[in-house]
């Protein structure tokens, strides 16, 4: 109990008042005095003497009633801890995982934490809720869905903790930890009470790159494989006119032609190019400081022109030019941006100020390719490349038709050994030959790029905190009820 004015307790010291009067107010009897004594005085001392303390419990009542008036007069507080608030608990799940077999491994712990109090939601961006029925039906399924929507999971991140932005909110977040669901900048923390828990999923898909028309009656099909372990490129030549082909493996690629452009349906996938007539033009531009680049990058693009058979021309002027390799610290010339905005493809290569760096990345087959210098990082759209650390070391960011990567490294090894890696063609490949409408990467990530690097602690919301009353009109109240009493005691003693 707290008093807001302990300096009016002197009020207190009126318990004087009835001690004093109990003290001097004592009943004595009538007294009659006979004889000579009528004319002898009492001596104080008798009188004093004569002082009693009586009746002590009613003195101690009476005493009660200005204390107790005093204290309300100090205004006393009594202060407690409230009750903590319980914070939300969920289990927040990516559809690739609800829908697939992939499910399988983590059903046994949803099925914990649902038990323990948990809601279970999709992690898209409304965060919808599953009934207890539905997910029955979902883990209880045995094939598997396609699942067409695609989410950017690091984008997702910012409002999954907005949504629950309390410390003392528990957040299980499950997702796959393929490259496809993770594009654009990783956030930089992750709260502390959101736990992500990436789901190891073995896929793969196949797909077609790119259709090279070699002869008026042949085509070369470039297909891509991708899974968990790496991304890789294979080739088919096959008659302009044929419906279907053949695949390692007794798998067929059922094919349809319309025009300049060819589609591919591949265990139920479908991907469609536009079939390649013209050379590839390509324009490397590079200043003083990084001519030693342009070997490796022009060895790297010869390599694609003689496997894929797409005749690539390079070239130092940028009239019609399908790809421009900018590697001068100047910035893009207006001319240039023009082209973009129309459909140019760019690649930036800028050496200004490089840091030191102990890092890698993961080639297209899965292989470690070590970087020891990266460029500073400048504002960016989509991450293409990413090193082990979770740094991107290649951007790129659209400007209407076309789009501008951004290259952190260098080919040469001083920046890193991109430039002697066999795998630099294939990672340059689907660059070079994009696929416009759908995208195919099934790689595994590194739980070290794919979580942010930092953890945030969250201001404490809803916590223990401290609840007052205002006990004024409860002393009062006390008071009054030892003043009736003390009414009734004392108007009975008189009665005696």
């Amino acid at each position: 109990m707290i008093l807001t004015a302990p300096y009016l307790l002197v009020a207190a010291s009126a318990i004087l008042i009835p001690i004093a009067i109990h003290l001097w107010n004592k009943r004595q009897a009538k007294t009659v005095k006979v004889g000579s004594l009528r004319w002898l005085e009492t001596s104080a001392s008798n009188r004093w003497r004569s002082i009693k303390l009586n009746n002590f419990w009613l003195l101690v009542l009476r005493c009660l009633i200005p204390i107790l008036l005093a204290v309300a007069l100090a205004q006393p507080i009594w202060e407690h801890q409230s009750q903590k608030q319980k914070g939300a608990k969920a289990v927040v799940v990516g559809e690739e995982l609800l829908y697939t077999s992939a499910l399988k491994p983590i059903k046994p712990t949803i099925d914990s934490l649902l038990q323990r109090g948990y809601t279970l939601h999709t992690y898209t961006s409304d965060f919808k809720q599953i009934p207890l029925e539905k997910w029955q039906q979902i883990s209880n399924r045995t094939q598997d869905s396609l699942v067409s929507t695609r989410y950017d999971y690091w984008s997702l991140l910012p409002a999954l903790a907005a949504k629950y932005k309390s410390a003392n909110d528990s957040i299980i977040l499950f997702t796959s930890d393929q490259q496809q669901y993770f594009a654009g900048s990783r956030p930089e923390t992750l709260p502390q009470h959101i736990r992500w828990i990436p789901v190891a999923t073995d896929e793969s898909i196949t797909w077609l790159q790119a259709a090279i028309q070699i002869k008026p009656d042949s085509l070369l099909l470039i297909l891509g494989h991708s899974s968990r372990e790496g991304t890789t490129y294979s080739r088919y030549k096959t008659a302009a006119s044929a419906q279907s082909i053949n695949l390692v493996g007794n798998q067929q690629v059922q094919l349809q032609r319309q025009q300049d452009s060819l589609q591919a349906t591949i265990a139920g996938n479908s991907s469609k190019v536009r079939i390649q007539t013209a050379p590839l033009q390509i324009t490397i531009l590079a200043d003083k400081g990084q001519q030693t680049e342009t070997p490796y990058l022009k060895a790297a693009i010869q390599a694609i022109s003689s496997y894929t058979g797409l005749p690539i021309q390079i070239k130092a002027d940028t009239i019609n030019a399908d790809w421009i390799f900018w590697l001068r610290n100047e910035q893009l010339p207006e001319n240039i941006v023009r082209q973009v905005k129309q459909g140019l493809q760019v690649w930036i290569q800028q050496s200004q100020k490089p840091q030191l760096i102990k890092t890698s990345l993961t080639g297209a087959g899965g292989t470690t390719i070590k970087a020891h210098q990266l460029s500073p990082l400048q504002p960016y759209q989509n991450q293409v490349w990413a090193a082990a650390n979770g740094e991107p070391v290649l951007y790129s960011k659209a400007i209407e038709r076309g789009r501008v990567y951004t290259f952190r490294s260098g080919f040469a090894p001083a920046w890193s050994e991109l430039g002697q890696s066999a795998q630099l063609p294939e990672l340059l490949l689907p660059l070079l030959l994009p696929q416009p409408l759908a995208k195919y990467d099934f790689r595994a990530m590194d739980e070290q790029q794919l979580l942010p690097a930092k953890r945030e602690q969250v201001a404490v919301s809803g916590t223990s905190q401290t609840d007052q009353v205002l006990l004024l009109k409860w002393f009062v109240l006390a008071a009054f009820i030892l003043f009736l009493i003390e009414r009734s005691i004392a108007s009975r003693r008189s009665n005696l």
